[in-house]
This record gives structure tokens, sequence and C-alpha cells, in this order.
């Protein structure tokens, strides 16, 4: 039996195309270059990246101007300055908040990748101030040279401390407060063994202040435990505050 005749395989590209005059036409692989998209910002910055820019500015200033002014507003306390007390904690605060409440939007809403490492920085800084607290107040109370009125604002100068560092630590979304808490813990038992040492060893010792040295200790140690244990005592503010900077129903977010 013959072979049959094989049958021609359709031709690969290039293909050849005739035109109406029947010239072959050569197809062009040179595809003009694609048109460029109108700026829809007509030469203007980025809004959301001014914004992101002016939130780093504002909560570094203000939180660096709280910090700086509660550290001095406690050397005052310390010293023994009471003028003022009131406005000063006022204002402090206010500073502390405004600089609070500009992160928190700028990190949760608008993804600043800045701010974290500021209030990073912040954070040991105020432990930092915290534990020098702790040093300084457990020396006047070693001294025995006190009175209760000024043992008050002690424990209220150490709880503003606290207050300001684990405001800190709520800002950030996935941050360990349990490694702020050891150097308050060490400095506790430091304590410990002051309050043994001052009421066994030494003689011209005054034994009526020792429920200001033990109360003391109890605050500081109760407080640094709570801060290793994982009790989840913060995740209602964190919820509370997942809800309120919401990027997705956020009026105040700027397109990109």
């Amino acid at each position: 039996m013959a072979d049959e005749p094989k049958k021609e395989l359709p031709k690969m590209p290039p293909f050849h195309i005739v035109d109406a005059s029947g010239r072959e036409v050569v197809p062009s692989n040179d595809a003009p270059p694609p048109s460029k998209p109108s700026d829809p910002k007509n030469g203007y910055p980025s809004e959301r990246g001014l914004l992101n820019l002016s939130m780093t500015l504002v909560c570094t200033i203000s939180m660096g101007i709280a910090i700086l002014s509660g550290a001095w507003f406690a050397i005052g306390i310390l010293n023994g300055n009471r003028e003022g007390i009131i406005s000063k904690v006022i204002v402090v605060g206010l500073a502390y908040v405004v600089g609070w409440i500009v992160s928190v939007f700028g990190i949760r809403v608008l993804g600043n990748f800045v701010l974290p490492y500021v209030i990073k920085l912040f954070a040991w800084v105020v432990l930092s101030g915290v534990v020098m607290l702790q040093i300084i107040v457990i020396s006047k109370l070693f001294r025995q040279q006190y009175e209760f009125a000024n043992y008050v604002r002690y424990v209220f100068l150490f709880g503003a401390g606290m207050v300001a560092l684990i405001g800190l630590h709520l800002i950030l979304e996935e941050h360990r407060l349990g490694i702020f808490a050891i150097p308050i813990l060490l400095t506790s038992f430091a304590h410990l063994y002051f309050i043994v040492f001052h009421y066994v060893f030494l003689t011209d010792t005054k034994y009526e202040y020792i429920w200001g040295d033990i109360i003391f200790f109890l605050i500081t140690l109760a407080v640094s435990l709570l801060m290793l244990a994982h009790f989840g005592m913060l995740n209602g503010l964190r919820n509370l505050m997942n809800r309120t900077f919401n990027p997705i129903d956020n009026p105040f977010v700027p397109p990109d």
C-alpha cells in the first residue's frame, strides 16, 4: 500500500501577511511605548506622605516634651517643691495625651513605619526614669526623713511613671511588656535587702517607719509581677483601641 503524502504542517510565526496590493508585509515587533498616566496629584506631594511626616514630628515633639517636663516635675517633688502641683500634672498629662493619640493614629491607621521605633525608644527612656525614681525613693525611705504627705507623693510619682510606660506599650500592637518588668523587679529585691539590713543590723533605726518600706516594696513587687504575667488585663483596652482607630472606617485617612 502506497504511503499517503504527508500533509504540510501549518507554519509558525512569523506569519506572512499580504496587503491589498499583493505585497508582503513584515510585522514589526517594536510596540509603541506605553503612554504615561496622568498624575492625579498635579505635581503636589502625596497627601498621605505629608500626613505621616507630620504625625512623626508631632509625636516626637509632644512625647519628648511630656517626658522631659515630667522628669523635671518629679525632681521638683522629690526636692520638696509643692507649688502648682495640679496645674503641672494637667499640662504634662495634656502633652502626653496629645502625643499618645497622634502616635496611635499614625501607627494603627496610617501604617507609619518610623513611629514604632520612636515609641520603643521613649519606652526605654521612661523605664529608665521609673527605675531611677524607684532608687531615689528607696534612698529617702532608708534615711527615714520624710513625712506621710511626701510618702504619698512618692507613690504617686511611681504610679504616674508606670501609667506612662503602659500607655507607650499599648500604642504598639505587638510589644512585650515582660522585659520591662525585670529592672523594676530587681530593684524591688534590692529594696528588700536594704530593709533587712536597715531594721536588723543598724542601731539608730526608727522602727515605726517600717510600714512605709514594706508598702512601697509590695507595690513595686506587685507591679513588676503583673507585668511579667499574662493575665490579659490590657486586652479590653486593646480591643477598644482597635475599634476606635480602624483604618477602614476612619474618615481622616487620605488617599495614597
